[in-house]
This record gives structure tokens, C-alpha cells and sequence, in this order.
């Protein structure tokens, strides 16, 4: 018998679009084509969708608001397919927080309720074949079922995060860390390096009723012996917990940065393992924890939650000095805003902070050019493995913006099937139609909105809410800083707060301060300032002299400065548009240029009798084509009582389009 190499026959399979990678950003990739009727293959290399989002993973998915009480730009959730599975994984899991059998299950509903997907799980793809600089076919090993398939198809997107295919078809990449003439960039290093973000393992634990003994593994690290060990609590290395108070895992237990982290995946992921079960055996066993005596830990996440590794090279390379500068692109296609998060060299053994959240201005546009190969012609790509340098990566490869690259990506394709032509046509001739799709789908462009006009609909309403917040339910006592944010689209000439004086020979300092950016709460500069003295025992409301323009953001805010024993009276309901912060000043330095740094206030002051009155909330504002507040507050309030009730209508023509679009849509 002749010596042969036998292998599984290969079954062939064709497609419009077959994406590679079943993480958010591959998920929304494929639903997004599929849902503007491109037959899709959606391939993934796990038993679970979803990536680091995954059970298998546990990672959270973060975005461009990061968190409403730090981020600049408060209203800045991605919206679009994100916020849709965001809200399906809040129904079946309550919590996205939770990351079991309703976490996973809510992710199949998302894609398996799609008629125009294909989805092939446990599959995974080593093989590409190439001709005339274009991806022709996929090849993939499904182990379990011994079967090797075989994927054609005229465009391809990689959301594999590692960059395989693309790789594998000889797509430009690039890895590590830029040098910092390169690109201008004042955060890179002097010169270039192998170093990227480092991997971590998840863990979660459970709360019991009686106390849980736990034993450390042979195998696991006693870290009170680790050269680590000393700066635990430090330099961002918090052994923090979560809202329910169990600790779940810690970001910043990170590892192989300085390896490579596709070469070395396994290397990195047992090292990460012996850390985590002995940090366990630490919080568990060590008396400095006595809130974790009822705690079991349940799971250890079998896989790694990987940063980076390679990166796209597209027609346009996004860098440090476009996610600071806001560059304004003619091909913007979604929204990021993650601060430029640079781990440490070494992880959770370099002596340096665990990372450097880098400021970023609130959120910015990211171009469609970094979501297609320069070199392979019918190749997208979405998620971390976009164009971009390792500097603006540390703010574009956070999972909720990856989601929206993937919406971006999915809606080109259509456009590419549509035309019959590639990515990089779609930049050249389709963009005013890719924004506009992507406008009608929920996606976020910030600064654009859809483009239905005012002319074509009228609006009316019961009623609309007073310009105020006068619930007067708790006492802010001005032992810090706030400040009082109000849209406006012209000035304020003066408003009432409510005081309660308890001091003697007290005054009310307070500052006007404006701001450039519409999208944001980030004020640049002092424009006036001025003092009310208050009576001993003065409880009540008192009226402010504001007499402001609004700035460039259309926002007037009002800071009231730090007075012994004198309280605003605020409320416990958020006025959305009108947000109270606690504020601190500083002197703005490289890696944050702000003066005043932000954060958002559990509690709101209460305000009334804002002159000139104002109508910011009234029914018009669903019909002007943004979906999040930009400069002004972006919706309708009622004055909550009685029943209710908004009606829109529409002139016969633009009815009628309507309808012919709804039946297109359900075919």
C-alpha cells in the first residue's frame, strides 16, 4: 500500500458574504447584510457566539460612553445592532452583566432569527484561496463533525480579531507598537516595538449562605510569593467588585504583551490561569477579604480575552491625533469614544500603571476606509482589527464600537452586491448612501442625521415638560464643586435655584462657564463669574443672574464653587439633556487636556423659571433626524399627567413611500 495522506472530502458551499469571526462585530457584520437580503455564511471557531463577549470569555462590553458618570459625552451609546443586542441580552439576562446560558442563548436569538444567515458554529477556518488579489474561497475544519468545508463567495469580511484569513490571503498588517514619528503620534514611543495590550482570564463567583472553603491548586501561584504581589492596590490594580458586591473577574490581571500573543496564546493563557486561582486562594484565604467568606468561586473562563494582535492596513490608517483632533471624514460610518487605553508592557508584573486611560474628547467619527484592505480588493474587516495605529486601537477595539465597525462593514456589502462592486468603490461613489442606510438603521454618526425632511410631517402633542427640575427631594451640600449643564439654544438671562443657608455671613459663588463641542459636556473656559450673599438661615429659592450666550455646544453651564454650609436643593430625577456634575479642576497635561474634569452626579439641582422661556422638549424635536442628544436635548417629555399622546403626520406622497418601502422591506 502506497503512502498516501487521507483526508475528509470537501463540500462546497456558495454565498454573497461569508464572514469569518462570530463576535459582536462579526454578528452585526452579518446581520446587517442579511437583513438588506444578502445571503450570508456566518463562521466561528467556538461552540458560542459573541467572542469576548461570550460565556466562554466574559468580557463586558464597553463603548464610546464607557460610563455615563466619567465620559464627556453622556449620551454617547453606540445604538444601531449593539443597542439591539444589548436589549436582548437585558431581557433574557436581566443583567448584561451575566454571562451564562440566557447570555448565549439571547445571542443565537439574534442571529438564528435571521432568514438570510447561514450560521456554522465549531468551524474553523485555515485555508484561503487567492486569485487577482482577491479572497476566491474559505477553507474550514469542523473536527467535532469530521468535515472540511469549503466557503466561495464574492466578498469576505475577517472579524476574526486575530486577523487570520486576512492574513492568511497576504492582507497588509501590522503589529506592535508604531514609533512615534511614524504617525506624529506623542503617545507612541521614541521608536518602534513588538509590545501590544496583553490577554486576561475572567473569572465569577456566586454567593452563598454558608461559608466556602477553598484550597488553591497545585498548579496555581501563591502570589503572596509573585514579584507582583507588592503592587496589588495600587497603580490601578483594585481588587474590585461589582454591583451585586461579588468580585468577577479583574481587567487588569493581564499577561503577554510582551510575547506574541497569537504565537504564544496558550503560554499566555496558563499563566493567567496559576495567577487568577491564586489570587483567589488570596481574597478567599487571606483575612484582608472577610466579604468574600460566602463567596464560591463557580468558573474560571476556559479562554482568554485577547486585546490585540494584528492590524488591517486599509486605505486610511486611524491615529492618535485623529481621535483627538475629531478629524472630520467625508466617509464617517460610526462613533467611537473609549479613552486611547495603553496597557502596561508587562501586564500585571510591570511596575508601571496597570494602563494610561489617555483622555479623548468625547466620541468621534471613525472612516469607512479602515473597514477594507488596501491590497485585497474584496476583503472587509471589523472589530480590533481594523486600520488603525496601536495608540487609536486602545480606543476603537472595545466591543460595542467594534459592533458598530461591524454594522458599517455589513451595510457596505450590501452596497457592494447592490453595485457589483468592491469596498473601496463604495468609498469612492456610494458614501451619501451608506451614511444614509446606516442613519435609517439606528447607527450613530455623530454630527449626521437622517435625511427625512421637516416638510415632509407635522407633529403634535398633549403636552411637552416645563424647562425645569423644581422636585426639590435632597440637600446637595457644596462641600465640592457642581455644575449645572443647560441646553439652550440661544441665551440664559437668568433662572432660580433652591438654597438652604446654614452658615454665617455665607455667599454663593458661582462661574458661567461655555464650551465648543455639541456633542459634549466638556466646558473649555470662565466667560463670567459672580456672588449672591445669603441671609443667615435663607432657605429657599433664589433667583441667579446668568445673563449668557450659549457657547458653540448650545450649553450653558453653571458652576456653583465649594461654601460652608450652604446646600442646593436637588432632585433625584435626570432630566435627559440636563445632567449635574461633580466638578474638579486641573491643570490640563499630555494625557488629558481638560481644565474641568466631570462626573456625573447621582443627584440634579433643582431649577425653575428660566428666562427667556424656552420649549427644548417638545414634540419637532422627533422629527429632526439626530438619535441622541447633540447640542440640544433630542426628544419629546410630557408634562406627565393625565394620559397622553404624540401624533406624527405625513403629506400623502411621502406616505406612500412609506408603505412601499415597509412592503420591500417584508419580502
Amino acid at each position: 500500500m502506497k503512502d498516501h495522506i487521507i483526508r475528509d472530502p470537501l463540500e462546497t458551499f456558495d454565498y454573497e458574504f461569508v464572514v469569518i469571526g462570530a463576535g459582536l462585530s462579526g454578528m452585526a457584520a452579518a446581520i446587517a447584510a442579511a437583513r438588506r437580503g444578502v445571503k450570508t455564511a456566518l463562521i466561528g471557531d467556538r461552540p458560542v457566539l459573541g467572542g469576548n463577549a461570550s460565556s466562554e470569555i466574559g468580557i463586558e462590553i464597553d463603548g464610546a460612553c464607557y460610563n455615563s458618570r466619567w465620559s464627556v459625552s453622556v449620551y454617547a451609546r453606540e445604538t444601531g445592532l449593539i443597542e439591539e443586542i444589548k436589549n436582548k441580552l437585558y431581557h433574557y439576562a436581566h443583567a448584561a452583566t451575566d454571562k451564562g446560558a440566557d447570555h448565549d442563548a439571547a445571542l443565537f436569538d439574534m442571529v438564528l432569527g435571521e432568514k438570510n444567515i447561514d450560521l456554522y458554529l465549531n468551524t474553523y477556518a485555515d485555508g484561503v484561496e487567492c486569485a487577482d488579489d482577491k479572497i476566491v474561497s474559505v477553507e474550514c475544519v469542523q473536527l467535532a463533525a469530521e468535515r472540511r468545508l469549503k466557503f466561495r463567495a464574492p466578498l469576505f469580511a475577517d472579524c476574526t480579531g486575530d486577523g487570520t484569513i486576512g492574513a492568511r490571503a497576504g492582507a497588509l498588517f501590522m503589529k506592535g507598537t508604531e514609533g512615534r514619528e511614524e504617525f506624529h503620534e506623542k503617545l507612541a514611543p521614541e521608536h518602534p516595538t513588538h509590545i501590544t495590550n496583553g490577554d486576561t482570564v475572567m473569572f465569577r463567583t456566586v454567593r452563598t449562605e454558608t461559608p466556602q472553603p477553598y484550597e488553591r491548586p497545585k498548579f496555581a501561584y501563591d502570589i503572596t510569593k509573585c514579584s507582583f504581589f507588592k503592587g496589588l492596590g495600587t497603580n490601578n490594580r483594585v481588587f474590585t467588585k461589582n454591583w451585586e458586591g461579588l468580585f468577577q473577574g479583574f481587567w487588569w490581571v493581564e499577561y503577554g504583551g510582551h510575547l506574541d500573543t497569537i504565537k504564544d496564546n496558550d503560554e499566555i493563557t496558563w499563566e493567567l490561569r496559576k495567577i487568577v486561582y491564586g489570587l483567589w486562594d488570596y481574597i478567599k484565604n487571606s483575612g484582608k477579604f472577610p466579604e468574600a467568606e460566602n463567596m464560591k468561586l463557580i468558573r474560571v473562563c476556559p479562554l482568554a480575552g485577547k486585546r490585540e494582535s494584528r492590524r488591517f492596513v486599509g486605505d486610511y490608517i486611524l491615529n492618535q491625533n485623529d481621535v483627538e483632533n475629531k478629524t472630520p471624514f467625508e466617509d464617517a460610518a460610526y462613533i467611537a469614544g473609549w479613552p486611547m487605553d495603553v496597557h502596561a508592557d508587562y501586564g500585571v508584573y510591570d511596575e508601571r500603571p496597570a494602563t494610561y486611560w489617555n483622555f479623548v474628547p468625547g466620541m468621534y467619527n471613525v472612516p469607512f476606509r479602515t473597514l477594507y484592505s488596501k491590497n485585497i480588493k474584496n476583503l472587509l474587516f471589523a472589530g480590533r482589527n481594523t486600520s488603525c495605529t496601536r495608540i487609536a486601537n486602545g480606543s476603537t477595539r472595545v466591543m460595542a464600537t467594534c459592533a458598530a465597525g461591524g454594522q458599517a462593514a455589513g451595510t457596505g456589502a450590501y452596497l457592494c452586491k447592490k453595485y457589483g462592486c468592491a469596498p473601496r468603490e463604495v468609498y469612492q461613489n456610494h458614501i451619501p448612501e451608506l451614511q444614509a442606510l446606516l442613519l435609517r438603521d439606528d447607527q450613530t454618526i455623530m454630527g449626521h442625521r437622517e435625511a427625512y425632511a421637516l416638510s415632509h410631517a407635522q407633529c403634535a402633542a398633549s403636552s411637552v415638560k416645563s424647562y425645569e427640575n423644581s422636585d426639590c427631594e435632597v440637600l446637595l451640600p457644596l462641600e465640592k464643586s457642581y455644575v449645572l449643564a443647560l441646553p439652550t439654544p440661544s441665551r440664559i438671562d437668568r433662572l432660580s435655584v433652591f438654597v438652604k443657608n446654614e452658615g454665617q455671613n455665607a455667599v454663593l459663588r458661582y462661574r458661567i462657564l461655555e464650551g465648543d463641542l455639541p456633542e459634549n459636556y466638556l466646558p473649555e473656559r470662565i466667560v463670567k463669574q459672580g456672588e449672591l450673599k445669603l441671609a443667615d438661615g435663607f432657605a429657599g429659592k433664589l433667583i441667579l443672574p446668568v445673563d449668557a450666550h450659549a457657547g458653540k455646544d448650545n450649553k450653558v453651564y453653571i458652576q456653583f464653587l465649594p461654601a460652608k454650609g450652604v446646600s442646593l436643593y436637588a432632585s433625584k430625577e435626570s432630566v435627559t439633556g440636563v445632567p449635574t456634575f461633580i466638578c474638579e479642576e486641573q491643570e490640563p497635561f499630555e494625557r488629558d487636556r481638560r481644565r474641568f474634569v466631570f462626573t456625573r452626579s447621582y443627584e440634579n439641582i433643582c431649577f425653575a423659571d428660566l428666562a427667556p422661556a424656552q420649549n427644548i422638549f417638545g414634540a419637532e424635536n422627533v422629527l429632526s433626524g439626530y438619535n441622541r442628544p447633540y447640542g440640544l436635548p433630542n426628544l419629546w417629555i410630557s408634562d406627565g399627567k393625565k394620559a397622553q399622546y404624540l401624533s406624527v403626520s405625513f403629506d400623502e406622497k411621502y406616505a406612500e413611500e412609506m408603505r412601499r418601502q415597509s412592503f420591500l422591506n417584508s419580502r
